[in-house]
């Protein structure tokens, strides 16, 4: 129990827990197999954001570009496969990573090596990639009816009657979790964003920790940028508005510290659900759509609240067992 109360996300599975049964009680077709499906899939996207703006806030930074960076890899993928609808949908699967994996090697480079301050920095980057979207859609927007079912399948197809967006957010959360948890190069980025003083007495070299984790936010941004396209069947050059700020806010939803160092991938995970349910709950409630930034700001707050306290209280009993322990 003691272990239990100690955990980051006892706060968070509090709050869900609170939400799933208020949304039981006033909207209980909320929990069919449909609803549920189709909840999860409007919000595979952001999961997929913020997975990978959870690695740059590990490394004390952020990145407000990603939003920006999905909407030029998806506006290129798009523009391509509409026209030349002959070239398998995976083409343009590898090819979202290759471009994302660009977009975030500029970040990379320009806080890494060049030292700059990431929000500045990726405030730029952020209009840069904005506007060169509205150049290569010159404006124009894409319909379903240009989309090929080989490019579609790549988010709306299925397996075991799951469509491959949600099996692609998993398998992206448990890759990139492991990555952090057990490998060196994950925990070099945990160690830069702890402190940076003792990283660098141990030998780590932040300019290239910070530069891979900025690609692989990219990569993970460019994916969300092919699959959102795949997903909804629509391209323009302004798609994404505002997501970077639904990231953001599932990533400190999930218990992870904004300045660095602290966070687990199952508490993202929970952040997400959490939203997925807020949203879905709010937009099932008739009148209450008006309402819905201010409900999701106010659940923010009170589960970052809640794990406060929750990290607080665990800090004094360990301080109190270490006392007894002297």
């Amino acid at each position: 129990m003691s272990k239990i109360l100690r955990s980051r996300n006892t706060g968070l599975i509090l709050v869900l827990i609170i939400l799933l049964i208020a949304a039981k009680i006033l909207t209980p077709g909320l929990f069919s197999t449909y609803m549920i499906i189709n909840t999860l899939q409007n919000n595979a996207i952001y999961a997929i954001l913020a997975v990978g703006e959870f690695v740059i806030i590990l490394t004390g930074g952020i990145d407000i570009s990603i939003a920006s960076q999905l909407a030029f890899v998806g506006i290129i993928c798009t523009k391509l496969s509409c026209d030349h609808p002959t070239v398998p949908g995976v083409v343009f699967f590898l090819l979202s990573i290759v471009l994302g994996a660009l977009c975030g090697a500029l970040n990379g480079f320009l806080v890494g090596y060049l030292h700059m301050v990431p929000m500045i920095c990726t405030l730029g980057t952020m209009y840069i990639f904005r506007g060169l979207a509205f150049v290569v859609s010159g404006g124009e927007w894409w319909f379903a009816a240009k989309y090929t079912q080989s490019y579609r399948w790549w988010a709306i197809g299925k397996f075991l009657t799951i469509p491959m967006i949600i099996w692609w957010t998993v398998i992206i959360m448990v890759i990139v979790g492991i990555f952090l948890a057990y490998t060196s190069a994950g925990r070099r980025i945990y160690a830069i964003g702890t402190s940076r003083e003792s990283s660098a007495v141990a030998g780590i070299k932040e300019p290239k920790v910070t530069f891979y984790a900025y690609i692989i936010c990219g990569i993970l941004a460019g994916l969300a940028g092919m699959l959102n396209t795949s997903n909804y069947a629509i391209g323009y050059y302004g798609m994404g508005e505002g997501f970077e700020m639904t990231a953001i806010a599932i990533c400190v939803l999930g218990g992870t510290a904004i300045t660095g160092g602290k966070g687990r991938m199952d508490g993202v995970a929970i952040g997400v659900v959490i939203m997925a349910v807020v949203n879905s709950f709010i937009s099932m409630i008739p009148g209450m759509s008006v309402w819905q930034k201010t409900l999701q700001g106010g659940i923010i707050i009170i589960a970052v609240a809640i794990n406060y306290f929750t990290e607080r209280s665990a800090a004094r009993q360990a301080l109190r067992e270490r006392g007894a322990l002297i």
